[in-house]
């Protein structure tokens, strides 16, 4: 099986096999790849769950998924494996791992890794597709956003309660076949997903809701729905995604403030209870990803030579959040 350490170009029309019973792999065995695995098996397809973490695989692989949505409890047989235990080459890595983790996760799965393998990046923060393109052919790359409230409850075992979508489109935005089929898999696994060709502009609103209701989150110690009650709190959340805008648009990407404050309301208001993933990691003594999130809008915003102090301070108070958690652990 061929190992694409530091791959070459290859042919722009190559097609990927994502129909019929494409080989799925998901690095990341977290709420979300716990999740979006749960879907796809449950639809019949095959896929391998890939993370770092031997107790968590133990427990997936003699458990299997359990997956609590307002669909109902389903309980499915899975496989997970740490990545160098898995040999079968991957016709679509769906990676779901932090952005801090993307290069070492990258590396790890080289092996799977064939000209025509499709890597989708659902993860959080920019810079991702930069990452991932050190290992990969750009043109078989995808990202995208997702909003699905995942909450995990302990290995392999999660709760999804709300609406749920995800948008997506390969990173040179030319909408080839296989990024169709891609749509089409996800759809028919329930996942419901659009195919968007302004996904870069997808992607930095979504940067943009994260860093409101992430960072308040895991500095508060609160959920959403107290933050709805503060008028002074609505403030800030406000003030962070009006950076982020200008940032955003500084760098040639038109962003719609009033569809991301629509999205940040709705989550405030529908998913009161939801743990954001930022607190999560608090909670659990994890290095969070606020330096993909608040810290790349500070960073991209003194590149346009703006300021974006509110984001700055967040990103203070959260890596010192993060320390002081991190040395009691």
């Amino acid at each position: 099986m061929p190992t694409h350490a530091s791959p070459q170009p290859k042919s722009q029309t190559a097609t990927a096999p994502l129909a019929g019973s494409p080989h799925i792999v998901i690095v990341g065995a977290g709420a979300m790849g716990s999740y979006f695995g749960g879907m796809l098996i449950d639809a019949g397809q095959r896929v391998s769950l890939i993370d770092v973490n031997p107790a968590q695989i133990e427990t997936i692989n003699q458990r299997g998924l359990i997956l609590e949505t307002d669909d109902g409890r389903r309980e499915l047989s899975a496989k997970a494996a740490l990545a160098q235990d898995v040999t079968e080459a991957a016709d679509l890595v769906i990676l779901l791992t932090k952005t801090l983790h993307t290069e070492a996760a990258m590396a790890s799965i080289s092996h799977l890794l064939t000209p025509s393998s499709v890597i989708l990046s659902l993860q959080n923060g920019l810079g991702n597709a930069e990452r991932i393109q050190k290992f990969h052919d750009r043109s078989r790359i995808a990202v995208g956003t997702t909003l699905v409230p995942a909450d995990l409850q302990g290995p392999g075992h999660v709760v999804s309660h709300g609406p749920s979508s995800s948008r997506m489109m390969d990173v040179n935005t030319q909408c080839p076949t296989w990024m169709e089929n891609l749509a089409v898999l996800f759809n028919d696994a329930g996942l419901r997903t659009e195919l968007d060709r302004d996904i870069h502009s997808v992607i930095w609103s979504k940067v943009a809701f994260n860093a409101a209701l992430n960072a308040v989150c895991a500095v508060t110690g609160s959920t959403p729905g107290p933050i709805s009650q503060v008028e002074e709190a609505l403030t800030l959340v406000r003030n962070m995604v009006r950076e982020t805008v200008l940032a955003g648009s500084a760098h040639g990407v038109a962003l719609d403030e009033k569809h991301i404050w629509h999205n940040v309301e709705m989550a405030l208001h529908e998913q009161p209870n939801h743990k954001p993933s930022m607190l999560q990691d608090i909670e659990h003594g994890r290095t969070t990803e606020i330096d993909a999130i608040n810290g790349a809008i500070v960073d991209a915003a003194l590149q346009a030579g703006l300021e974006a102090p509110v984001n700055q301070t967040l990103l203070q108070l959260v890596k010192l959040k993060q320390f002081l958690t991190l040395e009691c652990a």
